[in-house]
């Protein structure tokens, strides 16, 4: 089945469907992000039933952190679909993107690949219930959480069910649906989705923070609710794993690495939390991951105001709150400019440099 750029709304000439995100802005004194020249997958997708081999490659090195290689590689696929006038193909293109976007910290952007994917998998007749909906589900509803947009992330849950359906996007979706469950504070219910995911993954071996970090987020939850022991345990064991890790194997990731530190030091609190939130800076200041980095700076900027090292804290939430606003995180620029405040920071228009 083919369809044409009028029929989907792309034929816009304004519309760059091959744009990638601009995650070069940052902050005066963040250093520039590293571009690792990963080969992209060889050879390019020669046709519509050979899409999925290129595009789990291209998964695989977004895996790694290689984020930039894998949306260059999505740039090569976004052009081959275009050209087979194949809407399934281009929705699993921008499906990827949606997830990289994300990964990115381009939240708008990658809130647009979904949409833009949920249309192309309309128009193609694609079964609302299947694998790739489902999987496409899981990454907005990631999106939307991001941003604070419960509302609209019910509403995506609320299209695919109660339960997920079988198949290999499952998974995947049921770790989405905790956070969800946990945004909405429906603590239960986030906790079942998440442990569930524990034995799922044991149940395959393939049970490492870098494939799905629930540990860290039943652990965030536990906390929350005064179960603080019960979380120090869990966030403690992913960390060991993300230790263990040898260095050049596709479990050993600094976004995983950090986001354990990250949680662990909210978990913590006080002088050793603040201590765990630190190396979670350093860890994620040179990764991808610019919209993890910006929470990792936030929580820190929380722990030091509450620690009365209220000129640092101003400091680290200044970066935090630039960094949040490139990202387009609302509830994440409303907790920096909260932090920021309490931390004895003047108000400064949205937008405006420190």
């Amino acid at each position: 089945m083919t369809v044409s750029d009028d029929q989907l709304g792309l034929a816009d000439s304004s519309r760059d469907l091959t744009a990638r995100p601009d995650v070069s802005a940052r902050p005066a004194g963040t250093p520039a992000l590293p571009r690792p020249r990963r080969p992209l997958p060889s050879p390019p997708p020669a046709d519509p039933d050979d899409l999925p081999r290129y595009l789990r490659a291209t998964a695989m090195l977004a895996d790694q952190d290689e984020l930039h290689a894998a949306y260059a590689a999505c740039d090569v696929a976004a052009e081959k679909a275009t050209g087979w006038g194949a809407p399934a193909a281009l929705a699993a293109v921008h499906s990827l993107r949606t997830a990289l976007s994300r990964r990115l910290g381009d939240l708008p952007a990658a809130d647009r690949d979904g949409r833009t994917a949920a249309r192309l998998l309309s128009a193609a007749g694609a079964d609302p219930r299947g694998d790739a909906a489902t999987l496409l589900a899981a990454r907005r509803i990631a999106v939307l959480v991001d941003m604070g947009d419960v509302e609209n992330a019910e509403a995506l849950l609320a299209d695919v069910g109660a339960d997920p359906p079988d198949g290999g996007s499952a998974l995947v979706f049921r770790y989405v649906r905790g956070r969800l469950h946990a945004a909405a504070g429906r603590v239960g219910e986030a906790l079942a989705d998440f442990f569930r995911c524990g034995e799922r993954l044991a149940a395959r071996r393939a049970d490492h923070p870098a494939v799905l970090s629930w540990r860290s987020a039943a652990a965030a939850i536990l906390a929350e609710i005064g179960t603080r022991e019960s979380a120090t345990r869990l966030v403690e064991a992913e960390l060991a794993l993300c230790r263990q890790a040898p260095p050049a194997s596709a479990m050993s990731r600094p976004s995983a690495l950090g986001r354990a530190l990250r949680v662990r030091g909210r978990v913590l609190g006080g002088s050793a939390g603040i201590a765990s939130l630190e190396e979670a800076i350093r860890v994620l200041r040179f990764s991808p991951r610019r919209f993890e980095y910006a929470r990792a700076l936030v929580d820190c900027g929380e722990l030091l105001t509450e620690a009365r090292r209220r000129p640092q804290a101003r400091r680290v939430l200044r970066e935090g709150l630039d960094l949040a606003e490139q990202c387009g995180s609302p509830v994440l620029i409303a907790r920096a400019r909260a932090a920021h405040a309490a931390a004895g920071g003047k108000p400064r228009p949205p937008g405006a440099t420190a």
